[in-house]
C-alpha cells in the first residue's frame, strides 16, 4: 500500500466520530427553545402552556376570590332595624304628670313671707308669680321651680298690691305707705316712686300697651299715671268711701272700681269718666275684675256674695252665693268659663259661666287673700292670709 493511501485512511478514521458529532449538533438546532420561551406571550398558550403559566395565573385569581367577602356588608345593614327608636321617645309627652292630678288637688305650697299675703300675681307668661305681703316686701318666684328669685324691699308699710306690665318689663307695687313703685324687671332694680295718693294704695294696673298706670286708694280717688316719666295724667273723683280694688279691661276701653262705698264704678278710658255706677251689693265693694272679653265684671263683697254684671248694660248677671264671710278676690279663668273667688271663710270657689253653678271648692285653711289662674287654666294660685301660697290643680278630669 502506498503511503499516502495509508495516511488518508487514518485521517477518515479519526475525523468520522468528529463528524458524527458535528452532524448531531444541527439536529438540535430545531430546538429553538426560545420559541417555547415566547409561550407566555397570551395569545398563544392559553391552551398549551396553561398548566405551566399556572402559577403566575394564581395572583390573578386571588382578587377574584378575595372579592366574595364583600356580601358581608348587608349583613350590618340590619343593623339599621334600630333605628325605630327614636318612635319610642315620641309617647314621653304623655308622660306629663298633668292627667295624674285629680280635680281640686294641692300642688304645693310656697313660703318665704314673714306676713300676711295681700296680692299674688302671674307675669303674662306665667313664669314668674309675685306676691305683695303685709312684711312690707315682693317676693318674685321662678314658677317653674317654685323657688324664690328675688325680694324687692323698698316700701316703708305693707305692700297691698302688686301687678305686671303686659311686656313683663316692668312690675308696678302700692304700700300703706301711700306711694307707688315702679320696678325694672328683670333685675328687680327700682325705676321711681309715684307720689300723689294722701292714704294707702289698695289697687294698682297697667293698660293693655303698658305706657299708663291706674291707682286706687284710700283716699277715695283713682289716679291715671304716665309710665314713662311718672306724670300724673288724671285724677278720677266719685267714690265716697275709700277704694278697695282697680282693673283695666283687657280691651283697653274701661276701668273699673270698688269702693267701700258699697258700688262697683266703670270708667271710660277715652274721656276718664264715670260712665256706670254698679248697686246690688249689700256692703264693702272689695275686688273687682274684668272677663277676658271685657264683656263682664266680676265683683266680691263683705256681703259674702260675688256678682257679675255686664259691661254694656251694667246690669246685674249673677249672684253667687256660698261663702260663709267676706269676698277678698274674684278671678275669671283664661277662657272666661270659670269664675274663681277667694274668702275670709277659707276657701276658694269656682263656678261656672255664664250659669254660676258651683264646681269645687278648695280649703287652704287660711284667707284666700287671692286668687288668679295660670296662663293654661289649669292651676289656681292662692294669696293667704297666713303668708303661703298654694297651688291647686283645677282642670276638670
Amino acid at each position: 500500500m502506498k503511503r499516502p493511501a495509508l495516511v488518508l485512511m487514518i485521517l477518515s478514521l479519526l475525523l468520522l466520530p468528529l463528524l458524527a458529532s458535528c452532524g448531531d449538533t444541527p439536529t438540535a438546532t430545531p430546538a429553538p427553545t426560545p420559541t417555547l420561551a415566547a409561550a407566555p406571550s397570551p395569545s398563544p398558550v392559553p391552551t398549551t402552556a396553561a398548566a405551566a403559566p399556572s402559577p403566575t395565573v394564581a395572583p390573578t385569581t386571588v382578587p377574584a376570590q378575595a372579592a366574595t367577602p364583600t356580601p358581608v356588608p348587608p349583613t350590618a345593614t340590619p343593623a339599621l332595624t334600630a333605628t325605630p327608636l327614636p318612635p319610642t321617645a315620641t309617647p314621653l309627652p304623655t308622660a306629663t304628670p298633668l292627667p295624674a292630678y285629680t280635680y281640686g288637688q294641692e300642688l304645693a305650697t310656697l313660703s318665704g313671707h314673714s306676713g300676711g299675703l295681700w296680692q299674688a300675681v302671674l307675669s303674662p307668661d306665667g313664669k314668674t308669680l309675685a306676691s305683695a305681703s303685709a312684711d312690707k316686701t315682693v317676693i318674685l318666684w321662678d314658677v317653674a321651680t317654685l323657688k324664690p328669685l328675688k325680694t324687692l324691699k323698698g316700701h316703708t308699710g305693707e305692700v297691698r298690691a302688686v301687678a305686671w306690665s303686659p311686656d313683663e318689663k316692668t312690675l308696678a307695687t302700692g304700700s300703706t305707705d301711700n306711694t307707688i313703685k315702679l320696678w325694672r324687671m328683670p333685675e328687680g332694680t327700682e325705676i321711681m316712686t309715684l307720689k300723689g295718693h294722701t292714704d294707702e294704695v289698695a289697687g294698682v294696673a297697667f293698660s293693655p300697651d303698658g305706657q299708663t298706670l291706674v291707682s286706687g286708694s284710700k283716699d277715695a280717688t283713682l289716679k291715671v299715671w304716665s309710665v314713662a316719666d311718672g306724670k300724673l295724667i288724671k285724677t278720677l273723683t266719685g267714690h265716697t268711701n275709700w277704694i278697695e280694688s282697680v282693673a283695666w279691661s283687657p280691651d283697653g276701653k274701661w276701668l273699673v272700681s270698688g269702693s267701700l262705698d258699697f258700688t262697683v264704678r266703670l270708667w271710660s278710658t277715652a274721656t276718664y269718666e264715670n260712665t256706670s255706677i254698679l248697686r246690688g251689693h249689700t256692703n264693702w265693694v272689695l275686688p273687682t275684675n274684668f272677663s277676658p272679653d271685657s264683656s263682664m265684671v266680676a265683683s266680691g263683697s263683705k256681703d259674702g256674695t260675688v256678682r257679675v254684671w255686664s259691661v254694656a248694660t251694667g246690669k246685674e248677671l249673677l249672684t253667687l252665693t256660698g261663702h260663709g264671710e267676706e269676698v277678698r278676690s274674684v278671678a275669671f279663668s283664661p277662657d272666661g268659663k270659670v269664675l274663681a273667688s277667694g274668702s275670709e271663710d277659707e276657701t276658694a270657689r269656682l263656678w261656672a259661666i255664664p250659669s254660676g253653678k258651683p264646681l269645687l271648692t278648695v280649703k287652704p285653711k287660711s284667707s284666700a287673700a287671692w286668687v288668679t289662674f295660670t296662663p293654661d287654666g289649669n292651676t289656681l294660685v292662692t294669696g293667704l292670709g297666713n303668708g303661703l301660697i298654694k297651688l291647686w290643680w283645677v282642670r276638670p278630669s
